[in-house]
């Protein structure tokens, strides 16, 4: 990892690896460890302010660099975020995630590298600076964030479902057992029939199997209310897949294997990548590129081809007219900055107009358009007109616009198979009801059964009571038996509990309050206990986030655990 770190430092910026080529370098830290110069002295070079921050740890460096508006550079915020990730000490790290958030903002690594040094350091401060970053309104942060949010949502629904079905397997299991051989049997033969039941458990190794064989199972047991919770999460199953198929691509985007993530690059890093634009989407890309990059002809002439062409949304019209007024061409310029003033809420065209109004000495209008800039919001101390960068609107329309792909990241076979036992579940086909000892509370076939006073008892209670002739001792011995039972199936729905909260009150038929428990406990789980489903961008370098993902799991477990224990107790009660 330590030279994937080296490798990104020095592949950050030409600029910098010809700089340390060159004598100038050795000069000039030569010259200010002598003393012969001063730091304060390049604070507009951000070059040698990196180089002598690099070798001196200069704090007075880090400061310049600070203060510095530059481009966004991935690579030198991700060099910081390893460097503080490899620090114990708290103020350095600190510091160094702070230069590196200068350099990148909005990308979600200092965010969360944030956050995980506020959990681990057990400090307010690191957490205010991750609230005070613009990280939402990044476009590669906001697909981050949407593709693993699908991922958690699909996953956590499939573990509730899959909870559901082996609570309700555990309940059943008794009576669909007995259904295996429905004669006159003793012990061994409910053994076999447990056997033969948990072979799907016991052989197979993939959840998802194991849910499909208990599923179809417990589809012929089901009762009509139980059957309908079961054909909800199968139902949101299904309609999970239809909403995750766009995953694909933004998969694809986020591991940079996709164009649209040159096109976020080009403009939004100090890089020298440059794709070319494929259909006219691209174009507004590649052209505030080549505006930002010094091409300035390029620029004119591409922005000149979308107005002409049609293309007249505010970035586009805005940015031309710049252009423009940089080679004084100032009544087109002012013509564009009137129609974009016209067409949108945007700020930036009554600063430009401003800056253009004080150009031409015309100081009362400049203080009108700059005062109209500053009531939308909107302020700078540029002396030059400012561009508009393309907006994350453009970046999904792009994005979205590739054709879908099915057989994608989830396999459309999770979604045919939910399908068919949504579909499955209006069957009106069901095992005929079991028949249950009235005193115990034991699972009985037609010919263990054996009747008392109207009810339908096991033939062990049946020789139990029939012992006795007094009456007051029989209720004694019934209230006996029914109680061992209910102790037993409490004691299991406790220890259901204990491994998932609320697959307890799932057990207990309390299936509302039950599934939301576990909805709940999932979306905490599922990162620390399936980290693999989820996406890490391309050139991933952060502070560790399994501090982030205990504390959310420990806290919700507590509050999930003290919630479905007590419901549990209430309804025992009842």
């Amino acid at each position: 990892m330590l030279a994937v770190a080296i490798l990104l430092f020095f592949q950050f910026d030409a600029r910098y690896e010809a700089f340390l080529q060159s004598p100038r370098s050795e000069a000039i830290f030569v010259g200010l460890t002598q003393g012969r110069y001063k730091i304060s002295e390049f604070a507009d070079d951000p070059i040698v302010l990196w180089y002598w921050r690099n070798s001196a740890h200069d704090a007075q460096a880090d400061s310049l660099l600070k203060q510095m508006h530059i481009r966004r550079n991935f690579h030198l915020s991700a060099v910081l975020r390893w460097e503080a990730k490899e620090v114990e000490d708290y103020e350095t790290a600190m510091s160094k995630l702070h230069l590196a958030s200068h350099f990148d903002s909005s990308t979600v690594e200092n965010f969360l590298s944030f956050l995980s040094l506020a959990v681990t350091s057990r400090k307010i401060d690191p957490l205010m600076s991750a609230l005070a970053l613009p990280v939402f309104t990044d476009f590669r942060s906001q697909i981050f964030f949407i593709a693993n949010g699908i991922i958690l949502v699909f996953v956590a629904l499939f573990m509730s479902g899959f909870v559901y079905v082996v609570s309700k397997t555990i309940h059943y299991l008794p009576m669909v057992s007995h259904r295996i051989d429905p004669q006159e049997h003793g012990r061994l033969k409910g053994i076999v029939g447990l056997v033969i039941l948990l072979f799907p458990a016991l052989v197979f190794r993939n959840l998802f199997l194991i849910f499909l064989c208990y599923a179809l199972l417990l589809l012929f047991t089901f009762s009509k209310r139980e059957r309908n919770w079961l054909r909800g999460i199968t139902m949101l199953m299904a309609v999970i897949f239809i909403f995750s198929l766009p995953l694909h691509d933004l998969i694809r985007f986020l591991e940079k294997q996709s164009k649209n993530y040159e096109l976020y690059e080009m403009v939004h890093y100090d890089t020298n990548i440059l794709a070319d634009s494929g259909n006219e989407e691209e174009r507004i890309f590649q052209a505030y590129a080549l505006k930002q990059r010094g091409d300035i002809e390029k620029a004119m002439s591409l922005y000149e081809e979308m107005y002409y062409a049609g293309r007249r949304e505010i970035a586009v019209v805005n940015n031309l007219a710049n252009i423009y007024f940089m080679y004084d061409e100032f009544a087109r310029a002012e013509t564009l900055y009137s129609y974009t003033m016209r067409a949108g809420e945007k700020a930036e065209p009554f600063f430009n107009m401003g800056l253009l109004k004080l150009r031409n000495l015309e100081y009362s209008e400049s203080s009108r358009y700059m005062s109209e800039a500053r009531d939308r919001g909107f302020s700078s101390s540029s002396t030059e007109p400012l561009d508009i960068m393309p907006s994350t609107r453009e970046y999904y329309r792009v994005l979205l616009s590739e054709k879908l792909n099915i057989f994608g990241t989830i396999n459309p076979i999770f979604f045919f198979s939910s399908l068919a036992i949504f579909m499955l579940t209006f069957l009106p086909f069901r095992f005929p009801s079991p028949f249950y000892c009235k005193t115990c509370g034991r699972a009985i076939c037609s010919k263990c059964q054996e009747e008392s006073e109207g009810d339908v008892i096991c033939k062990q209670c049946f020789t139990r009571l029939k012992t006795t002739e007094n009456v007051e001792m029989e209720q004694l011995m019934r209230m006996s038996f029914g109680k061992r039972r209910r102790r037993m199936k409490t004691t299991i729905a406790y220890l259901l509990n204990i491994i998932v909260p609320g697959a307890g009150l799932i057990y207990m038929n309390r299936n509302f309050s039950g599934l939301c428990v576990v909805y709940i406990v999932m979306l905490a789980y599922t990162p620390l206990l399936l980290p693999q489903f989820f996406v890490r961008p391309a050139g991933w370098v952060s502070l560790p986030l399994s501090s982030i993902f205990v504390s959310i799991a420990v806290v919700v477990a507590l509050l999930a655990y003290v919630y479905s224990f007590l419901a549990m107790r209430g309804s025992r009660g009842n």
